[in-house]
């Protein structure tokens, strides 16, 4: 069993419950969304029939146990009450990447990112990242927080390319086994 991302009060509380930390998340604000001034490559909606090939993109992304399926991408897009998920780079009819964001309120989420290894450093991360922000930006979001592991380098750079400050407070995946 696996929690979602927890802050440390909480995670203290599961540590008691016999979980165990599985992954440290650094956490990330951007507090101008509005202010965007990134590339604008073509992007598209992601339809609910897109989420397969979707969830392709993210098998290729992301290492074992931390990979998203369909059913799981759909989760991620209900988490909040309101959600944006776009593809990008389309070769031979499968995206090369995707973006889910969220929001709730004045507080907006980068949810997911993936981006096919071999389509990385092209600027779809970069894009979809850019187009987030900015659709965030017209609903007057004034904040949006994204977390990613502690040694993912690349997407941290990312992140602080297009305007992303660290926070302090770290996040943690906990896990239990049922067995």
């Amino acid at each position: 069993m696996r929690t979602g991302a927890l802050g440390t009060a909480a995670g203290l509380r599961v540590e008691q419950a016999g979980f165990h930390a599985a992954q440290e998340l650094l956490l990330l604000e951007h507090v101008a969304p509005g202010s965007i001034a990134g590339p604008r490559l073509h992007t598209t909606r992601m339809r609910t029939s897109g989420r397969a090939g979707a969830s392709s993109v993210d098998q290729a992304a992301f290492p074992e146990g931390w990979r998203l399926d369909a059913a799981a991408i759909a989760d991620v897009c209900d988490a909040t009450p309101h959600h944006r998920a776009r593809i990008a780079g389309i070769v031979d009819g499968t995206p090369a990447a995707y973006a889910v964001t969220g929001r709730d309120a004045r507080q907006g989420f980068l949810q997911r990112l993936a981006v096919r290894p071999e389509q990385q450093r092209q600027g779809l991360g970069r894009a979809l990242v850019a187009d987030s922000l900015r659709w965030l930006g017209r609903r007057r979001v004034h904040r949006v927080l994204v977390n990613t592991p502690v040694d993912n380098d690349a997407a941290i750079e990312l992140y602080e390319g297009m305007g992303f400050d660290r926070l302090p407070e770290h996040l943690y995946v906990y896990e239990r086994s049922l067995v």
